[in-house]
């Protein structure tokens, strides 16, 4: 009572193995990509956050900017992206920055290299922007005219 065919013998598991890889490696590739751009946005996050505090919180307008930068800066390298290079953008609502009670605003933008896609016609990475902004009050008890 059993017909078996000669000519399907064995080929299961290589077709499992073909099926498998063909659904195994888009999935794991899909999987960097989102874990490379989700830290990419948690950095640029705290970037924009932190580079927010340290502005609010110096002493004088010579050093905010000094300040912010360096903390955007060291948010990247917390979160392995030594290689973005985060471009920071800084506005305030009065002339003087750190005028008390005024705000501060922050906008962090970088752009993250997809991994394993190069540009068409060349070896760099094909990017994506991640942009994150914060915004915080300077302190209203803050000594005024500091510069």
């Amino acid at each position: 009572m059993h017909s078996r065919n000669e000519h399907d013998r064995g080929s299961a598991s290589i077709e499992f193995i073909v099926v498998g890889v063909a659904i195994i490696l888009p999935l794991i590739y899909i999987a960097i990509t989102v874990l490379t751009l989700n830290a990419a946005q948690f950095a640029s996050n705290q970037a924009a956050r932190e580079g927010a505090r340290a502005f609010v919180t110096s002493t004088s307008n010579s050093s905010a900017n000094q300040r912010a930068n360096s903390a955007a800066n060291q948010a990247f390298a917390d979160h392995g992206l030594t290689e973005s290079e985060p471009q920071i953008a800084i506005t305030c609502d009065h002339i003087t920055c750190l005028t008390p009670g005024g705000s501060v605003s922050i906008e962090v933008t970088t752009q993250v290299p997809l991994p394993f896609i190069p540009r068409w016609g060349s070896s760099d990475l094909v990017t994506m922007p991640i942009t994150s902004q914060a915004t915080l009050l300077v302190d209203q008890y803050r000594q005024a005219g500091v510069s």
